[in-house]
């Protein structure tokens, strides 16, 4: 029997590995780890963008964008345009393409503010040095990525971009239409020292081939004098009304308001009229001519409104005042206000711009301020009236009972805002603002909006109060400014009329 032949067995040596190959390969032995593994690599992966994005190149943005805006030299392509201030006189509805569809522009605004822009991308080569806030009634479902804005100069065309921003403001109830605004960049070839700014602005609209081509341009409101906003404010309060509407005839209540906001410290008016009668008309005037009041057309038809629109556009004109009074005016606060609602700080002999300045911040947005109710079912005390008074029913004097609990802040609240810290207002309170501000809530000892309702009952009506406080500071004076106002609005009577069904009431759902 032949042997067996015993096979020779050679041995290789393993090379030695580096740790970091052996945990490498230790991950991807194991089939669990590696499905997970890809996944965890690509969230990691996505988590770094994200950093760079909102971390590192925000980091670079904020750094960069300020030093290329004061770099830039601005130049305006209608420089006459920008002689005096703007009265608002031109602004009126417009119909954006074919009327029918109710696309409506009313108004735009230079905003030099980087927080607007910081996140737009812009094409290499060009950085953003302000941008343009177009205010509008579109389609609550617009086809937002359809919508351009179309800029020209010295009625020339310039350019068509499209929007970087399209956006119904918060309280549109989810109707047809909304009031929104449309933001496009304005940005600058990084490698020219100049920029020139448009004149004028309209909107396209892609999806209807009637929008297709610009129509309609509004003109662009520019800071007078202080063009990016980088010294402080020269004006302290303005004061908005939202529109006038229904045949509003209440020129007496119109008048006792000027007068009294102006004892507070406002020096201008902002009133939307939409529809208000002859002596309304006559009192607006009379304040126009004094160059305390610009009143804005606010004409326009073609929607249901409460059911297809909010009532009477009221959106597109709270914020288009505070840009106008903001941008176009030079104030530093804004009153968002109605005509039977005035702001009191209880303070004693405070005005409210001088509580306004007592209370302001660098951080604070806005001021709220809580809601009593002087409903017109409390008998008036007509004891105070001065013997001489030819306008014997001021809200302010003759009514002094009021519901005892103010409202929530929030809740029918009102309030004043500091325009360059704001980005939306709404009617109650101040929607977007600008990044790390914050909204002051006025204390109930510190002040109230004493709201003299006509016309409709509720809200802790039966829980009352008696409350003499705006009768005992401003009585005297503002008896003898209406009567002196009147006199010479009326002069044939030397009276403002009060207006039919002043003090009706129903009760609210």
């Amino acid at each position: 029997m032949r042997p067996k032949m015993v096979r020779e067995i050679s041995y290789v040596s393993i090379k030695s590995r580096s740790k970091p190959v052996i945990f490498v390969q230790s991950l991807v032995s194991n089939r669990f780890t590696r499905k997970y593994g890809v996944l965890s690599l690509i969230l990691l992966t996505a988590l770094g963008l994200l950093y760079y994005r909102r971390v590192l190149f925000q980091k670079y943005i904020h750094q960069t964008l300020p030093l290329y805006q004061r770099s830039v030299s601005l130049t305006f392509g209608n420089e006459s345009w920008l002689q005096g201030e703007d009265t608002g006189e031109r602004d009126h509805w417009l119909p954006i393409g074919e009327p029918k569809k109710r696309f409506k522009i009313y108004s735009a605004y230079f905003d030099p503010r980087l927080e607007v822009v910081e996140s737009f991308p812009t094409p290499d080569g060009f950085l953003p040095f302000g941008s343009v806030r177009i205010f509008a009634i579109l389609p609550f479902h617009v086809r937002k990525g359809d919508i351009f804005c179309n800029f020209r100069s010295d009625n020339t065309y310039v350019a068509q971009h499209q929007a970087d921003r399209v956006e119904a403001v918060h309280e549109h109830w989810n109707m047809e239409f909304a009031a929104s605004y449309v933001i496009c960049k304005l940005a600058g070839n990084i490698t020219k020292r100049e920029a020139r700014l448009p004149d004028e602005v309209a909107l396209s609209y892609l999806s209807e081939p009637s929008m297709r081509e610009a129509t309609s341009f509004v003109r662009i409101k520019y800071p007078t004098t202080d063009r990016l906003l980088r010294s402080a404010p020269t004006r302290s309060l303005a004061v908005c009304v939202g529109p006038l509407h229904h045949d509003f005839a209440h020129a007496l209540r119109v008048v006792e308001f000027f007068e009294y906001y102006q004892m507070n410290g406002a020096e201008r008016f902002y009133v939307y009229n939409k529809s208000a009668t002859p002596e309304v008309d006559t009192v607006l005037r009379h304040y126009q001519a004094a160059g305390l009041v610009q009143v804005l057309d606010w004409h326009f038809e073609g929607y249901k409104f409460e059911s297809e629109l909010r009532y009477e556009g009221i959106f597109v004109a709270l914020n288009d005042c505070f840009y106008r009074a903001t941008i176009a005016g030079g104030f530093k606060y804004t009153a968002i206000v109605d005509f039977d609602e005035l702001l009191f700080p209880t303070s004693d002999n405070e005005t409210l711009l001088e509580y306004l300045q007592t209370k302001d911040r660098y951080d604070v947005h806005s001021f709220n301020f809580q809601g009593v109710f002087f409903y017109d079912i409390y008998s008036p005390d007509f004891s105070k009236v001065p013997p001489w008074a030819n306008n014997t029913y001021l809200y302010t004097q003759v009514r002094n009972v009021r519901t005892k609990n103010p409202l929530l802040h929030h809740n029918r609240s009102k309030y004043v805002l500091k325009g360059r810290n704001v980005l939306e207002a709404g009617n109650h309170f101040v929607w977007k603002a600008v990044r790390d501000t914050h909204e002051y809530a006025v204390p109930e000892n510190e002040g109230l909006l004493m709201h003299y309702r006509d016309g409709s009952l509720g809200y802790d009506f039966e829980n009352v109060v008696l409350d003499n406080r705006v009768r005992e500071r401003f009585g005297d004076a503002i008896w003898r400014r209406v009567n002196a106002q009147c006199a010479l609005i009326f002069p044939e009577t030397t009276m403002c009329p009060l207006g039919e069904h002043y003090t009706r009431t129903a009760s609210v759902r």
